[in-house]
């Protein structure tokens, strides 16, 4: 047999699409599902007593510790585990998980072992704490969802036993709840863990009511008092909820003084404080809840440092709050501001005037001709040459036009303010999750009603099956009787002649 195959085979598994659908990733991946399985699917042979091989799965230890051959499970290691191993030989060998006979392993219920085994083989864990990948996440879904008959033995057993006396009283509690309006009923089936919700009552329920519920306190797990007339002083009968997980008391009149009432609760998990006058300095009273891992105080007083303050005390706890975005002021233009100084232009140095010329020397004049033996008159002297006249100065150049005075860069425009959020418009979204969460809760009932009572249906066919065949059976004895007495007595008249 090679067993390389195995790896590749565990997660091919193809989950059907109409199955029922459960929410695993909180349920606990041994006790909750790999137990319920083994129950129903192999302690027929290897339970308490008298083990096959003496092997025993009635628990993880014994599990690992294995039998005539060794370990069932090798934890961590797929392909190693002996059981998984016989889980996929052919069914007509002798050596195949479970016999042949026996009822088999679903594909999911395979793929889940698988997954329980490669993740370590762990007693304890969630299954979101094995970090699941989709088709894991799947199987596990499914195998809550359609848990085998024979497996709620397991659940069952580990159950909180509820004495007759407190049984008696849960049920009086439950009575007297309805038929105020409010809602008290168990969470799931087989468990006497409860939920209660005061959505139908809200305006009228107010401390004197919640105190009522102290007696059942211990068995209180989900607890709604969102828009009721709670106060702090109420709170203290809260407090004596040790097992309480879930916690709504939004748009209430809660402050810091009652969450004094709710520091103790340490399996605490969810806590929805939105739209109450809770602060910082009631937030910083939770930091010893290190189960909480969601909490709302969305519209309340407290603030982002507050907030990170709390993260810090429990890692990996989920803070909503809410839109808290900072609108940043709008960048006003100074109406004074100073002008960009123009650049000063330099005005030309006006142009020297030019030199005045110097009178121009005067041609000489020309020679005297020559005398005639006669005396002649002297010769008149020569008229001298004009002097010119002054060249007229070069015009000075024009000074050259100043730059245009440039126009001042414009202020930047105010950035729009981002739109605020209507409180009623958030104050609807609230209530309306609000109402979708409890509606899913009562579908989830309803669903879980519904499952129970075509179980019935289907229990009680059986029933009337079997007793069909048993009366066909016994009409067919009758006959054969009545056919014997007949034959008896005509040899009884024979034996008269």
């Amino acid at each position: 047999m090679k067993r390389s195959l195995f790896s590749g085979l565990f997660f091919a598994a193809a989950f059907s699409a109409d199955s029922v659908y459960a929410d695993a990733t909180k349920s606990q991946l041994y006790k909750d599902l790999v137990a319920p399985i083994i129950e129903a699917k192999c302690n027929k042979c290897h339970g308490s007593e008298k083990p096959k091989g003496k092997l025993s799965m009635v628990s993880v230890e014994a599990i690992l510790k294995g039998g005539n051959e060794g370990p069932a499970v090798v934890a961590g290691k797929v392909d190693e585990s002996p059981l998984l191993q016989r889980v996929f030989l052919p069914m007509n060998d002798d050596e195949h998980m479970p016999p042949e006979d026996k009822e088999q392993l679903t594909e999911q219920e395979t793929a889940l072992l698988a997954f329980w085994i490669g993740s370590g083989a762990k007693a304890s864990g969630t299954v979101a704490d094995f970090k699941p990948d989709e088709k894991a996440l799947a199987a596990a879904n499914h195998v809550l969802g359609n848990l085998p008959e024979a497996a709620t033995t397991v659940a069952k057993a580990d159950a909180p036993k509820v004495d007759p006396a407190m049984e008696k009283l849960v049920k009086e509690t439950i009575g007297r709840v309805e038929k105020a309006g409010a809602s008290l009923m168990a969470i799931a089936q087989d468990t006497p863990e409860l939920r209660f919700s005061a959505l139908n009552v809200s305006k009228e329920f107010s401390d004197d009511k919640l105190a009522e519920l102290k007696p059942i306190a211990s068995q209180i797990k989900w607890m709604d008092l969102a828009r009721t007339k709670v106060t702090d002083q109420g709170l203290a009968h809260v407090a004596g909820m040790a097992n309480l997980s879930r916690l709504h008391l939004e748009n209430t009149a809660v402050t810091d003084a009652g969450l004094d009432s709710i520091k103790g609760l340490a399996k605490l998990e969810y806590l929805n404080l939105y739209g109450t006058q809770v602060s910082d300095a009631g937030l910083a009273k939770l930091s010893g809840l290190k189960n909480l891992k969601k909490i709302f105080v969305w519209q309340s007083k407290v603030t982002d440092a507050g907030a990170a303050k709390l993260a810090a005390a429990i890692p990996g706890i989920d803070i909503n709050t809410g839109w808290k975005e900072s609108q940043p002021q709008p960048v006003a233009a100074a109406s004074n501001a100073t002008k960009p100084a123009m650049a000063a232009a330099t005005a030309p140095a006006p142009a020297a005037k030019p030199a005045t010329p110097a009178p121009a020397t005067p041609a000489p004049a020309p020679a005297a001709k020559p005398a005639t033996p006669a005396p002649a008159p002297a010769a008149k002297p020569a008229t001298p040459a004009p002097v010119p006249a002054p060249t007229t100065p070069a015009p000075a150049p024009k000074a050259p036009t100043p730059a245009a005075t440039p126009a001042p860069a414009p202020a930047p425009a105010p950035a729009p303010a981002k739109p605020t959020v209507d409180p009623m418009f958030q104050k609807a979204v609230t209530e309306v999750e609000a109402a979708a969460t409890e509606a899913a809760k009562r579908a989830a009932q309803a669903k879980t009603d519904f499952d129970n009572a075509i179980k019935a249906v289907e229990e009680a066919t059986k029933r009337a099956e079997a007793l069909k065949a048993s009366s066909e059976k016994a009409v067919a004895v009758a006959a054969e009787t009545k056919a014997a007495l007949d034959q008896l007595k005509k040899a009884v008249e024979t034996s008269k002649k």
